[in-house]
C-alpha cells in the first residue's frame, strides 16, 4: 500500500472515531456536563453531518474492497486513483441523505448512519445509467409521444397535428 493511501486512511479513521466519540458525548450530555460538551450538544448537527459523511465514505470504500476481493485480489492491488473517483462524486451521493436527515423528525441516529452507508455502497447505481442519449426520447406521458419531433428532425412530414395556429 502506498504512503498516500495509508495517510488518507489514517486521517479518515481519526475523523470517523472522533465524530463517533463526539456523538456519544452529545447523546449522553446533560446539564452537569462540561461546557465544551454542552457546546457540542448545541451544535450536534455539524458533528452529525461529518459523522454521516464518514459513514457514506466507509460505504464507498467497502464497495471498492468488496469488488476487489470478489476479483480474487488482495490489499496489495489497491489503486489510489480508483478510490478517488467515489470521493469526487460523494457530494452528489451525500446530498439526498443529508436532505432526508434534515426533513426527518426521527431521533434515531443509527437509521441515518445505515442509510448513509448504503448510499455510499451503492454509489455506482446513480451513475451506471448516465450516458448520452442516442435517439429521440419517447416520453409515454407526453401528448404526441415525441413522434412530431422525430419526424421533423428527419426531414419528413409527420401525420401528427402541429398544434393550433395563432392568428391575429
Amino acid at each position: 500500500m502506498s504512503r498516500a493511501l495509508k495517510l488518507l486512511m489514517f486521517l479518515y479513521f481519526v475523523v470517523f472515531i472522533t465524530t463517533g466519540a463526539f456523538m456519544i458525548l452529545i447523546v449522553n450530555a446533560d446539564e452537569a456536563s462540561h461546557q465544551w460538551v454542552a457546546l457540542l450538544a448545541r451544535n450536534h448537527g455539524i458533528v452529525f453531518v461529518w459523522h454521516l459523511a464518514c459513514w457514506m465514505t466507509m460505504g464507498m470504500f467497502s464497495n471498492y474492497y468488496w469488488d476487489l476481493f470478489n476479483l480474487g485480489k488482495g490489499l496489495d492491488a489497491v489503486q489510489v486513483e480508483r478510490i478517488i473517483l467515489p470521493l469526487l462524486v460523494s457530494p452528489v451521493v451525500f446530498y439526498p441523505t443529508y436532505n432526508l436527515w434534515l426533513s426527518s423528525s426521527s431521533q434515531s441516529y443509527i437509521l441515518f448512519e445505515v442509510i448513509a452507508f448504503q448510499s455510499g455502497f451503492f454509489w455506482q447505481a446513480l451513475f451506471t445509467k448516465a450516458k448520452p442519449i442516442d435517439s429521440v426520447a419517447s416520453i409515454p406521458w407526453s401528448v404526441n409521444n415525441g413522434s412530431a419531433r422525430a419526424g421533423a428532425s428527419k426531414g419528413t412530414a409527420s401525420n401528427a397535428p402541429a398544434g393550433p395556429e395563432l392568428t391575429r
